[in-house]
């Protein structure tokens, strides 16, 4: 009964959101003969496996691919209830349905129905066990309580990332990341630089250790400590040298997301900022003596 109420609370949260973008969403076809799909007008054809079916939403999707206005939102609709329908035909093929339900997610946040999209990211979140998706999904509902300025529920999604020690490193990283902003933003800057260390000094992607350390120079910048960010700018250089002086594509894109780290440009502004400021004091002291 609970899973049935579940399945059924999702499915009107579709319904919902396919509305709210001012569709009608389209519906999964009855039951087929052995094997037959079954189409119809507004229908989704059943098709023999999960796997198939899961294809079938993908090349809808894969069909929004220049198309802009009513057309696109049309066409993302029926994206959205195909991907739906894998719930609906092969409810216990747990791992399709959860990267089915997470597609639907994506698909209605680009679509700006956000109630829809955070009950199909929870739901995958719920299915996905053993799978990337249960990480990926509590990245993407943390991401929406971020955006909705609800730090508390966005915290508690991350978090659960980031102690989920079944999910990549990656995945638990990009948690700390994330969980990091938001306690930067509320005014919580020890538990933000924590969770920032832990990430340059341990992550598993070399990307993300530059994010890290990027967000840990600007916290300083903030604060007036340009030598200091100075310093962790050099010391991000420092530890990542190894691998960007590599003659790989992978030391290519590190080489430039050095130069382009946000600090880089927010520090030399700071200084010149500085540098004004004290001209300025000089010249108005020079004039005081003057007269």
């Amino acid at each position: 009964m609970q899973h049935t109420l579940k399945r059924l609370a999702f499915s009107l949260s579709i319904i919902t959101s396919c509305l709210a973008l001012g569709l009608v969403p389209a519906r999964a076809a009855d039951s087929p003969g052995a094997g037959t799909p079954v189409t119809g007008e507004g229908s989704v054809p059943q098709l023999e496996t999960a796997a198939e079916q899961l294809k079938h939403a993908g090349s809808i999707k894969q069909s929004m691919r220049g198309l802009v206005d009513e057309e696109r939102s049309a066409v993302r609709s029926r994206a959205v209830a195909a991907y739906q329908a894998v719930l609906d035909f092969f409810p216990g093929e747990s791992a399709t349905c959860a990267e089915a339900a997470f597609r639907a997610g994506e698909l209605m946040r680009a679509g700006g129905a956000i109630d829809g999209a955070l009950a199909s990211f929870t739901n995958a979140r719920q299915r996905g066990g053993g799978t990337v998706f249960k990480a990926r999904s509590g990245l993407e509902i943390g991401h929406i309580h971020r955006r909705g300025d609800d730090s508390k529920a966005a915290l508690d999604a991350y978090g659960g990332v980031m102690e989920d020690v079944n999910a990549l490193p990656g995945y638990r990283d990009e948690g700390r990341l994330w969980a990091g902003r938001v306690w930067h933003d509320n005014k919580r800057r020890a538990q933000a630089l924590r969770l920032w260390e832990q990430v340059a000094q341990h992550g598993e992607d070399p990307m993300d250790r530059i994010r890290a350390f990027d967000y840990l120079a600007l916290d300083l910048i903030e604060g007036q400590d340009l030598e200091g960010a100075a310093g962790m700018l050099e010391r991000c250089r420092e530890a990542l040298a190894s691998v960007s002086e590599e003659e790989t594509r992978l030391g290519e894109r590190l080489r430039k997301s050095l130069t382009r780290m946000r600090a880089v440009r927010a520090l030399q502004k700071a200084v010149e900022q500085r540098e004004q400021a004290a001209r300025e004091a000089l010249n108005e002291e020079q004039s005081s003596e003057d007269q």
